[in-house]
């Protein structure tokens, strides 16, 4: 259950990075627009005019530069998240593993126990079996030969 929430996570962070990104390059173009605006304004002043395009250029450049490294964060901070949620998945499973083991052995034992008793059970249900089979027919002799003597008195 952790994998997919750090999944989500990793992916909310994504989605952030982009909406960072996008919003920077927004506000990036808006200065950038507004600084243009400005210097033709000023356009009279050529001094001036150079200036508002070095200043807008600066913005476009520590914008683009705050946008790659917010990018490189979020990055850092997915693959982080993602290694994590793996981490916890494969710990996860070598837990599920070991329980089952511990299950099935247990299984195994029972089963061995259950076995053992049935096979007492059969054996014992064979001996009184073939002791009544024996007696049945001790029986069957004596009750024949009880006939006999008595068709013969």
């Amino acid at each position: 259950m952790a994998a997919p929430a750090s999944a989500d996570q990793a992916q909310r962070l994504l989605e952030e990075r982009e909406r960072l990104l996008q919003n920077t390059q927004e506000e990036a173009a808006i200065l950038a627009q507004q600084a243009r605006q400005d210097a033709e304004q000023q356009i009279s002043v050529h001094e001036l005019v150079q200036a508002a395009e070095t200043r807008a250029q600066s913005i476009v450049d520590q914008a683009y530069q705050s946008a790659t490294e917010a990018t490189t964060r979020a990055n850092q901070e997915a693959a982080a998240i993602r290694g994590q949620a793996t981490t916890e998945a494969v710990s996860q499973a070598l837990e599920a593993d070991r329980y089952s083991l511990e299950m099935l052995r247990r299984l195994s034992d029972q089963i061995r126990t259950m076995q053992t008793s049935v096979s007492t059970a059969v054996d014992q249900l064979e001996v009184k079996v073939q002791q009544s089979e024996q007696s049945q027919a001790a029986d069957q002799r004596d009750e024949a030969a009880r006939r006999a003597l008595t068709s013969e008195l």
